[in-house]
């Protein structure tokens, strides 16, 4: 997961997802720049997954599956069967009712800019996102910054915080080899499964013969609670499942 982008007029990282050209917020260059609407989540409606910081696993467990991805093991949450169809997302661009939104995804389309080592990071902000819609939020007023830019500067520095510690999570899980591939069955009738993927996971066997040290590292440093609550929340395939089939019947309604 890279929660920094470099500045716009550099090429040494790639921007992730959901960003093109994030720039500098500067009153010069943003006066009259306008944000989607603070519920208006339809950038997001064809992302089946989304990174994640460990901190949010407690409310993610609830509602998707989390899963490890690339090298890095980036926990991720899972938001849809289809790579792109998020479940979570209505044609209406509103997001679940009484689904938690992973933070990578509120933040958007804010970002801090600079690169690891930076003593200090700037708040930027995707270029292509500016809107006039209605609920359009503004960066400023009468040549002020709006309490709404204020809040996601915070939201964006929590976020740092929070992808630093995440970072050390996935570090310590992929030094203990706790990661193994799995496969995702759907069944297909009452006595057939058949595959829909693969995704990776922890090992929970393996994760239960950690040595008794690093149990009670991970336990100071909170990294058991993550592990609990990611095995927790591989019950939630069947929730995208369900979701899933919803869909297509409501889809098939129309079409009837």
């Amino acid at each position: 997961m890279s929660d920094q982008a470099a500045p716009s007029n550099t090429e040494q990282q790639r921007p992730p997802m959901f960003y093109e050209r994030p720039v500098p917020v500067s009153l010069t260059s943003h006066a009259s720049f306008k944000i989607r609407a603070e519920m208006d989540f339809a950038f997001a409606a064809t992302s089946n997954t989304a990174p994640l910081t460990a901190p949010e696993f407690v409310l993610i467990a609830r509602h998707y599956p989390i899963i490890f991805v690339g090298e890095q093991a980036v926990p991720t949450a899972v938001m849809g069967l289809k790579l792109d169809e998020n479940l979570f997302v209505s044609d209406k661009g509103e997001w679940d009712a009484f689904s938690y939104v992973p933070a990578y995804i509120r933040r958007f389309p804010f970002i801090l800019l600079g690169n690891d080592g930076d003593e200090r990071l700037q708040l930027g902000v995707e270029e292509t996102a500016q809107t006039n819609s209605p609920g359009a939020r503004p960066l400023f007023e009468g040549g002020k910054e709006t309490e709404m830019l204020r809040q996601q500067l915070d939201m964006c520095e929590q976020f740092h915080n929070a992808y630093l510690y995440t970072r050390d999570f996935s570090k310590a899980i992929l030094d203990a080899n706790l990661i193994e591939e799995r496969e995702l069955n759907v069944p297909i009738s009452a006595n057939e499964t058949a595959k829909l993927g693969t995704f990776n996971a922890i090992n929970e066997e393996k994760f239960k013969e950690l040595p008794d040290a690093t149990v009670l590292d991970w336990k100071k440093k909170g990294f058991l609670h993550a592990v609990f609550f990611h095995l927790q929340s591989l019950n939630n395939w069947e929730i995208l499942l369900a979701k899933a089939n919803e869909r297509a019947n409501a889809l098939q309604g129309k079409t009837a």
